[in-house]
């Protein structure tokens, strides 16, 4: 419901269109942008959080969420608020020497106790509460999942490791640390210690009474469906043809997070070099590395795969690159000339790609739209002057030219490449085509035959009836005689002949979006024919992304 409750609210304000539909989204991308700035701050160092919010600021992915009518963006600020909370609960100035005191704010540095009080817990379960608002269980569960697994590493002590060389000592020593920090009494109590009376009142609180009111008013069909079908049916199976490998998140991170994704090797081997060293930055890079652990692996053995599933844990990502950034202007040698020109050459290479790609699917899907191949200049361009200043050793103007590749591609994809693939989106078209045929004074009902969009619902600014058979349509058009409108797909249409009143034909056709074949509306001929001297429908608003 939370996402809704924004919508409507915005809705009130500025009436029923995409902006306001975007609206909360937009605010909850940058609320988390904020969030892991402070996360930054309070784990690492004030220049760590500057650039880890830099980082998820201008990130393909994330700005493809923050201005899309989902969920996720929602789910992304709750988890996130819910681990400050955890972090900010359990900072404190202890360990850390004096000389390194640049800010007045607490911190993790020196960290060794991580004791949060019964109000931190209660606030962070407040804030999973919200979660499950936005999207479910999920809400609550994975980040206690992220939670836990970072106390049971940092409670588990230190582990006797073998320092023989060899692949029987490295398993040896995977095996110890596995069992010291999986030992059945020392996992009972760490749940016991992060209050779990706590969480289940506390998520109860915020979000039990709207589930309780929604079960009720629909006899609990509601409820059966959305943790039945849609939370426990998408993860033991692939939905909707959503499905992949085990490794397919890691693909997504790579192009979801570019172009700061041409840093995960180095930041890699940073992070390794300083854990080694005992790094005061241990405890942060446990937390993140058990986000990110939490997240991608729940969703890596579930059914269902989808890029948006893994975007809460973008702020883990983005913070495991702020560091990596921190240091590289501290310490300019830790990014190797080797690895530089690698970086770089990746960004050029995304950039011919796309100077190849985008052309091929404009053909094939766009109409020829080769305008598109414009974006693949500007990595190509940031690639130019990212190598000349690597090999010049002017760190920080190639770390502003990795920024301002972000921030530039980002609003040419959104503000121009999105603007012209939306002329091709198939929902605005349909929707008006429904409109300019039916009746003055008539409500148009409408229904799909093995085909559906949600977009369909906005446009069309009513419900869309899922039809499953060819009797189901048959029913439809019988039961409405008038203004009746099915959408299907040329492919299935062949199985409808039959089933059709011979008054129902084919009123309007497109091309299906980025996939082939055509997307049909099917109506009356008496009703097209009675409205032809209808005026014009106004041009639908059309959506970017």
């Amino acid at each position: 419901a939370m996402m809704y409750w924004g919508m409507i609210a915005a809705y009130e304000v500025f009436g029923p269109t995409e902006f306001a539909a975007r609206l909360w989204s937009a605010i909850a991308g940058v609320g988390s942008v904020l969030l892991t700035y402070r996360l930054g701050r309070l784990m690492f160092s004030p220049s760590a959080g500057f650039w880890s919010g830099m980082a998820l600021a201008s990130c393909v992915q994330f700005n493809v969420i923050a201005r899309a009518a989902t969920p996720d963006a929602f789910l992304t600020f709750f988890s996130t608020l819910a681990v400050l909370v955890f972090v900010r609960g359990t900072a404190s100035r202890q360990g850390e020497p004096e000389s390194a005191r640049r800010s007045p704010d607490p911190t993790w540095l020196g960290q060794t106790k991580f004791e949060p009080s019964w109000g931190c817990w209660a606030l962070a379960y407040a804030a999973m509460g919200c979660g499950v608002l936005t999207k479910g269980p999920i809400g609550v569960v994975l980040p206690t999942g992220v939670m836990g697994l970072f106390l049971l590493v940092v409670r588990a002590g230190e582990v006797e490791y073998a320092t023989e060389p060899g692949w029987k000592a490295a398993a040896r020593n995977a095996w110890r640390w596995t069992t010291r920090v999986f030992a059945p009494g020392h996992v009972a109590r760490t749940i016991w210690s992060m209050r779990p009376l706590t969480a289940l009142a506390a998520v109860l609180l915020v979000a039990g009474p709207w589930y309780a009111l929604v079960g009720i008013r629909t006899d609990g069909q509601w409820l059966a469906g959305f943790f039945g079908v849609h939370n426990f049916g998408r993860f033991l199976n692939a939905m909707e043809n959503h499905r992949g490998p085990i490794f397919y998140y890691l693909i997504a991170f790579a192009i979801g997070f570019f172009p700061w994704s041409v840093l995960f090797t180095p930041s890699f081997g940073s992070m390794r070099g300083l854990l080694a060293r005992g790094s005061p930055w241990r405890p942060g890079y446990v937390l993140v590395c058990a986000w990110f652990a939490v997240w991608v692996g729940f969703f890596s053995i579930a059914g269902t795969k989808l890029p948006s599933y893994v975007v809460p844990a973008y702020p883990a990502v983005a913070l495991f690159t702020g560091t990596f950034v921190d240091r590289w202007l501290r310490e300019p040698e830790v990014l190797t000339r080797v690895w530089a020109r690698m970086a770089w050459g990746t960004v050029a290479l995304a950039g011919i790609g796309m100077l190849i790609a985008f052309p091929i699917v404009a053909h094939w899907f766009l109409g020829g739209d080769w305008a598109l191949a414009a974006l693949g200049v500007i990595p190509l361009a940031a690639a130019a002057v990212g190598i000349y200043f690597s090999e010049q050793s002017r760190v920080r103007a190639a770390v502003w030219t990795i920024s301002g590749l972000g921030v530039v591609f980002c609003l040419a994809m959104f503000g121009y490449g999105a603007a012209r693939v939306d002329r091709h989106q198939m929902s605005p078209p349909l929707a008006a085509a429904i409109s300019a045929a039916t009746a003055p004074g008539e409500q148009p009902v409408i229904g799909s035959y093995r085909f559906f969009r949600p977009s369909f619902v906005f446009y069309a600014q009513g419900p869309i009836e899922q039809l499953r058979g060819p009797e189901d349509v048959a029913a439809f058009f019988t039961g409405h005689p008038d203004s009746a409108f099915l959408i299907t797909t040329d492919e299935r249409l062949g199985s409808l002949d039959s089933m059709l009143p011979p008054d129902v034909e084919v009123l309007d056709a497109r091309p299906r979006f980025l996939q082939p074949g055509n997307v049909l509306v099917l109506g009356r001929i008496g009703g097209a024919e009675a409205t032809a001297s209808k005026p014009e429908a106004p041009e639908t608003p059309r959506a970017s992304f």
